[in-house]
């Protein structure tokens, strides 16, 4: 899903503006073969990690990622993944 948010163009082309406007679950489920609910479900939790955010527009809810948190979470991860990072700490 996040690789969705990230190359809208590529995944969506029918979809103009995608990268500015954010994805529907909809969009999302119809291409991956999943229920709304189950794709709800985990955009619910992406949010919850603050890796997404949404923005309602009437009924429909669209989500962008969130560029900073992932890039902080990805940082986070290779100090941790560091030959000795467990000793440092």
């Amino acid at each position: 899903m996040l690789d969705f948010l990230n190359w809208p163009e590529l995944y969506f082309p029918e979809v103009p503006n995608a990268r500015q406007t954010g994805l529907t679950n909809k969009l999302i489920c119809g291409r991956l073969g999943l229920t709304q609910e189950s794709v709800s479900l985990h955009m619910r939790w992406l949010a919850e990690a603050g890796l997404v955010t949404g923005t309602k527009v009437g009924v429909r809810v669209f989500y962008k990622r969130s560029e900073q948190v992932i890039d902080e979470a990805v940082a986070s991860l290779c100090d941790l993944l560091q030959p000795g990072a467990d000793q440092a700490q």
